[in-house]
């Protein structure tokens, strides 16, 4: 006898994530066991959009009555213009990853900042009062360091290869955040004085950089006291930069928990609801779980 599909009905909302390309997405997995998890009647998708289809794409899905779409590359910041209004940090970070719905248009947000947030400190640490350490100043630096300063850095050290782009960084966080601010050659990192959270947004230790790391030198950990080791990676699951910190009795988090927390705090913007810590590191947990099984094969 044929089966009855009875979980999408009339009433059954349709949420999106658009990019290009988009078939990699790991975001419809994601929002679909949080449907599943929280008992909501929704569904979440993922849809191509080229470059040059944006503006007809964010008027059709206004006008189907979408209550919420992620947006991902390459459409960040181009989105910027197409919004009814833009939330701080998102403003401050300069681009857009979270379209929630109103009645004069789509209000712009940034959730990997608060996505980076969350996985701190559900792994049990507490920004306030830190010198963070960011190595890195594009994109997820930039989120990274709005997430620092967001949660009430003492001091916040941007370190990249080309020095311009970390100090065009501070120039503009300095815009929006009244907080001492360091720009420096990421070689230099060696002369400052300590650091308690070091976060890595560079791509060394993934792809063709796997073996590398942004630190060479193990014993910078205990040198500069660091307390905690975040790198935005999650593929590898454990880089050198947190093996190496590791071995020196660091505590360390990847990236995969900032990935499913992003797209928890989409949902509580969509939804106009905290979702319970408790109940964010369950899914957080079960997507671990499912990734490592499939990465496994």
């Amino acid at each position: 006898m044929m089966e009855i599909f009875s979980k999408v009905k009339g009433d059954t909302e349709v949420f999106t994530v658009i990019g290009s390309p988009i078939e990699h997405s790991f975001s419809p997995i994601i929002h679909n066991t949080m449907a599943e998890v929280l008992n909501r009647n929704f569904i979440y998708t993922a849809m191509e959009v080229e470059e040059d289809c944006l503006n007809g794409a964010i008027k059709g899905a206004y006008c189907l009555g979408i209550k919420g779409l992620n947006v991902t590359v390459p459409h960040k910041i181009a989105i910027l213009d197409l919004l009814f209004y833009i939330e701080k940090s998102a403003k401050a970070i300069g681009a857009v990853n979270t379209l929630k719905y109103s009645k004069n248009g789509y209000i712009g947000y940034n959730t990997d900042a608060i996505g980076s947030a969350y996985a701190i400190e559900n792994a049990g640490y507490d920004i306030k009062g830190k010198v963070v350490l960011l190595l890195g100043a594009g994109g997820a630096g930039n989120a990274c360091a709005v997430m620092a300063l967001e949660q009430g850095c003492k001091k916040l050290i941007i370190a990249n290869r080309n020095v311009d782009k970390a100090r065009r960084l501070k120039k503009n966080l300095l815009k929006f955040y009244d907080v001492e601010i360091e720009a420096i050659d990421i070689k230099e990192i060696n002369s400052i004085e300590r650091c308690d959270l070091v976060i890595n947004c560079t791509t060394l230790g993934f792809g063709k950089n796997e073996n590398l790391s942004p630190i060479e030198d193990k014993n910078f950990f205990i040198e500069k006291k660091v307390q905690f080791v975040f790198d935005v990676i999650y593929a590898p699951w454990e880089t050198k930069l947190l093996k190496d910190a590791r071995s020196m009795g660091i505590e360390c988090l990847n990236g995969f928990s900032m990935l499913v927390y992003q797209a928890i705090a989409a949902e509580e913007i969509w939804f106009d609801e905290k979702i319970d810590k408790e109940i964010q590191i369950e899914i957080c947990e079960k997507l671990s779980e499912y990734f490592m099984e499939k990465k496994n094969g």
